[in-house]
This record gives C-alpha cells, structure tokens and sequence, in this order.
C-alpha cells in the first residue's frame, strides 16, 4: 500500500532543471523500499513550482563577474591548469598565512574543457567547479610528496602552481624543482590541494596519515574572488604555459 509519497526536485547550477519522482512504501520492519514512479505528480505542476526559482537561479548564474583570456585544459600542463594552480597557492597563503611551497588541482575535478575568451558568468566558474571541496594544506614529508609527483606523472600531469618544474619520462617523475631547489627527498612541503585529494582521493591513499588543516574556503569561492579581483583591476584572467610539467 502506498504510504508516502516524496518529490523530489534538484535544480541544478549546470543543466536547467532536473526532476525525479519516487513513490515510498513503508515495510512491516520499519525499513522503506523506494521504485521509481514517474506518473506521480503532474509536470505542468511541477514546471509551476520551479519556475520562480529556476528565473532567479538563471538571473544569479549569467551574472558577468569579470573577463578572461582564451584558456583550455589538457596534459601534461595547460593554461586553465595553471591559472587554477596559482589560484589556489595565491590564497591557501593568503588564508593562512603561511608560505605555500606549491598547490595543484586534479585534473579530473575541472569539469570543462576551457573558458572562452570574453565575459565570465558566476554560472561558468560552478560549471568548471561544482564539487564542494575545500581549500586544504598537507604538510607532507619527502617520501609522501615524492610519492605525490609518481601519482600525478603516472596520470599523465596534473595542474600545478608556479614555481615547480618536473619531466615525465615513461610515466615517471624526473628532474623536479621546487622554488628553485632540488626535490629534496628529507625536507617537508606545504601543499595546497582539494580536501578530496587530501583525504586520500583519486589514488592519493598517502596523504592519510600527513598533517592536514581543511580551510573553510571552497576552490570554487577562491576562483570566483580571483576573477572578480581581476576584474576590479581591469584585467582578465589568463595564464600561460610555462613548461612546468613536460613529458620526454
């Protein structure tokens, strides 16, 4: 016997609207078994009840918050890799105040292929970022952050902040300069990084026992901030491809 029946309606920040329907029947255990059913609700009553929303949403995600030079992502280093990288280094010492040694971004969490030159919707940044991560610093020492560069050469390159430099040779890291300075297999780094790696995220297990502070500031906020930044100064965002990760 039906029991309860549950609408459920997501609007997401990327797509128009999206709408499920589920229809619950209640056990004798106390549990909840849930089958989809689609012919619960009427949709010309569910267009109604999204509608105001959806116009607000729209309204808020094409707001322009600046301008940005063409910038694409691929392997092993890109432009739209970097400028997230140096983002992301720029204000993990900015929040924390500490020297960051160096911050990457994993590929797969950047979730379009480019940013066009031009206006930069607020819409635009949740489309590149719509995970809820949170800026994290690791203090990692030598034998993780090496294990950190194999991880990201193995990948084929990931995005990585100004100031290092290292080769990919057969899907190895090689020659990797930090600051200026030799990788140094004894010393400790501070990296920033999405709290999704940080936690052991995409094959990034070696993280889980290294010193960890998880900021309240989402990339995504510390992006958008970059931008409308940028544009207080009457620039756009871009960045360049500086040979910081190159494969041979």
């Amino acid at each position: 016997m039906l029991r309860i029946v549950i609408l459920s309606i997501s609007i997401s920040f990327l797509f128009s609207s999206c709408k499920s329907y589920f229809a619950v029947n209640k056990t004798d255990t106390q549990y909840y078994k849930i089958d989809k059913r689609l012919d619960s609700i009427e949709s010309s009553k569910l267009d109604s009840i999204i509608a105001p929303y959806k116009s607000q949403l729209d309204s808020k995600m094409n707001e322009v918050i600046g301008y940005a030079e063409y910038m694409n992502k691929q392997r092993p280093e890109s432009t739209l890799g970097n400028w997230v990288a140096d983002v992301i280094a720029d204000k993990a010492a900015e929040i924390t105040g500490q020297k960051i040694d160096f911050a990457v971004q994993n590929y797969g969490g950047l979730r379009i292929s480019e940013i066009p030159k031009g206006p930069v919707t607020l819409g635009k940044i949740y489309e590149l970022m719509p995970f809820q991560n949170f800026v994290t610093i690791v203090t990692a020492n030598g034998d993780v952050t090496r294990q950190f560069f194999e991880r990201m050469a193995d990948y084929g390159g990931w995005p990585i902040s100004k100031g290092v430099k290292y080769k990919i040779k057969e899907g190895k890291p090689v020659d990797i300069v930090i600051n200026g300075k030799p990788f140094d297999p004894n010393g400790t780094y501070k990296i920033a990084l999405p709290d999704y790696v940080a936690n052991g995220g995409d094959k990034c297990f070696f993280f889980n026992d290294q010193k960890k502070y998880i900021t309240d500031k989402l990339i995504r906020d510390v992006l958008i901030e970059a931008v409308k930044e940028a544009n207080a100064k009457g620039k756009p965002v871009e960045a360049k491809i500086e040979g910081r990760v190159v494969k041979i």
